[in-house]
């Protein structure tokens, strides 16, 4: 009988353990003018809506939970209007608050507080707020004439753009249109039509790369990714080049095999204007010639 009542007092103080206040240990990155949520909930989960659940920033109120509704009175001015709690979320132990319309002075460390009859709990939060940007790569895109080339480029940190304008133009061309959940044809160059996409699985990722089929050295130029909503004024630009390598290699070759015949010294100009290259090959013997030639277009591409 000794041992069942002891075992008793195990469990009943197993039951009644305080839950403990928990946030993430990594900072939530928040963009301005945006919402954010800052998490916090009580593990195990315990019905809290009828207690006092306090967030701070500083010395300063955010959001004042008592006796079963917000209390404005305490709120600083600043958050006042901003901030809300999910009533059905209290009662499951969650005191996660949602922060509206955020701006640079909202950034630091919060304060989730929950005061009850039996325990004080209480655990932080840093909130980083900053602007949104489009990022494309640090280097040109080279791709060769007929193969598919791909633009980088994204919304950091990410953000769905599924209902957003997002606009791809060169040279005051429209490349490609996406509006209102779809590709918008209509608007877009004729020398781009059916030869643009964008990666549609990946917008919801904050994703914008265009995917350019059966490249032409006509396309070549400063592209620019541009998404109204969160880059009004900037775009990412990007250079196209056209890989003419090959067909250097062939005509050179060509031009090779045409002297072929000559025993005479031979100077041979070439210029490419797209690698910006002048080639000056020198022979005396056609078979020397043809060698170095050869040669001197590899050592090139």
């Amino acid at each position: 009988m000794l041992l069942l009542l002891v075992c008793s007092d195990c469990f009943l103080t197993e039951d009644t353990k305080d839950p403990d206040l928990v946030c993430p240990s990594k900072a939530i990155g928040a963009v301005k003018s945006e919402d954010v949520l800052l998490p916090c909930h009580l593990e195990p989960p315990m019905d809290a809506s009828a207690e006092t659940v306090k967030w701070k920033h500083g010395n300063h109120v955010v959001h004042h939970h008592h006796g079963g509704k917000h209390d404005s009175s305490k709120q600083w001015e600043h958050f006042r209007g901003r901030t809300s709690l999910s009533s059905e979320g209290l009662t499951e132990g969650n005191l996660s608050l949602t922060l509206s319309s955020v701006d640079l002075l909202d950034e630091g460390r919060y304060k989730c507080s929950v005061h009850t009859e039996s325990m004080n709990k209480m655990c932080y939060i840093k909130l980083n707020v900053g602007d949104r940007e489009v990022v494309g790569p640090d280097e040109p895109v080279t791709v060769e004439v007929g193969q598919v080339a791909v633009l980088p480029c994204h919304l950091e940190p990410p953000s769905s753009l599924s209902d957003l304008t997002l606009e791809w133009t060169v040279n005051n061309s429209k490349v490609h249109i996406h509006r209102s959940h779809k590709d918008n044809p209509s608007m877009q160059d004729e020398r781009f039509r059916n030869r643009t996409s964008l990666f549609n699985s990946e917008l919801d990722r904050g994703n914008i790369s265009l995917m350019l089929k059966n490249v032409t050295t006509e396309d070549a130029g400063n592209y620019s990714c541009f998404v109204p909503k969160h880059s009004m004024y900037s775009s990412v630009k990007y250079t196209l080049s056209t890989n003419s390598c090959i067909s250097l290699h062939l005509h050179l070759i060509i031009m090779c095999c045409s002297y072929c015949a000559s025993l005479r010294l031979i100077s041979v100009h070439i210029y490419s204007s797209t690698l910006k290259t002048k080639v000056i090959l020198f022979s005396s013997y056609s078979s020397r010639m043809f060698a170095f030639c050869f040669s001197s277009v590899q050592a090139i591409c």
